[in-house]
């Protein structure tokens, strides 16, 4: 154990991307997971927030979610729970808490989130996030106690996000968000800085309904097309770019599946597959959504496939 604490240790202090320490862009939710992560222009479930705060601006039921995701072999993980209340003309507001933890639980970094999205008119919306980071290690841990680099063993920040969604057509979102705006320093250490990274992204979603109209491939086929829908994203974060696409297919209206691709060009460079799925099921007024994800990578991270399991209520 104290070997295995070591190693993480080690890549949590000196590469802080490779093992998503410094808040690294992991993304939140099974759906996403499943979609690649292309969800700036979607953002229209309980994982709303943690891409594109404007997403609220169009939900209209409340929505309570939690996802569990596993990562390095089950070396880190990482929880989250989530919330959004709208108000109709008023907006939605949502609340997040994400924790993530490594197996000797030596070390652990959060993130809490308020949200706030609104739609100005049918066409466009607006969002933002007050966003605040806190990490930790355990101070009676006797590396952490007798190690110089600590000059203390907790810290905090505060940061913010803008997104927007807009829909020029019915088919059609286009969304953006600007993430961590606001320098936020978590470090540890006299002698290092540890600065949360701004996070870009800019991407597409198109619904399928209206080839769905044009199809002349039968009742069945025409069906599935008017349920379906195509995501592209492109995103930047410590000078490397990433570009996502997923698809989603409802069968009926009770199971869906999902697949992506992603790449990521940069200091570390990877190429991933996503595969996912959903169960939505009525108990009396309330839809219970089980959703599952699983990522594969290559590259310099081919040993890390990530699973991840969420549930996603809606009232």
């Amino acid at each position: 154990m104290k070997h295995r604490f070591h190693i993480i240790l080690f890549i949590v202090l000196f590469f802080p991307i490779a093992a998503f320490a410094t808040f690294n862009d992991i993304g939140v939710g099974a759906r996403p997971l499943g979609l690649g992560g292309a969800f700036v222009a979607l953002a229209d479930d309980s994982n709303a927030a943690s891409y594109n705060a404007a997403g609220l601006g169009y939900i209209d039921a409340i929505q309570i979610g939690a996802t569990r995701a596993q990562r390095f072999n089950g070396l880190i993980t990482y929880n989250s729970l989530s919330g959004i209340l709208p108000f109709g003309r008023l907006g939605a507001i949502g609340a997040s808490l994400g924790v993530l933890a490594e197996d000797s639980e030596i070390y652990s970094e959060q993130v809490v989130r308020v949200s706030y999205g609104n739609a100005l008119f049918k066409q466009l919306a607006i969002g933002a996030n007050l966003k605040l980071f806190g990490t930790s290690f355990d101070e009676a841990n006797e590396f952490v106690a007798d190690n110089p680099y600590f000059a203390q063993t907790s810290s905090s920040a505060i940061s913010f996000d803008l997104g927007v969604i807009a829909k020029p057509f019915q088919s059609l979102s286009l969304g953006a968000s600007v993430e961590n705006l606001l320098p936020a320093d978590t470090s540890i250490s006299e002698t290092h800085t540890d600065p949360v990274p701004m996070n870009i992204r800019a991407g597409l979603v198109y619904k399928l309904d209206s080839i769905a109209e044009m199809s002349a491939q039968g009742e069945a086929v025409s069906n599935l097309l008017k349920s379906s829908l195509g995501t592209v994203e492109i995103a930047s974060r410590n000078g490397e770019i990433y570009i996502r696409t997923g698809i989603e297919i409802w069968l009926n209206r009770a199971i869906a599946v999902r697949g992506g691709y992603g790449s990521k060009n940069g200091g570390n460079s990877a190429t991933l597959l996503s595969f996912g799925g959903s169960a939505k099921l009525p108990i009396s007024s309330v839809y219970l959504q089980l959703d599952y994800g699983l990522q594969i990578l290559t590259g310099d991270f081919q040993d890390n496939t990530t699973q991840r399991f969420s549930l996603n209520l809606l009232l």
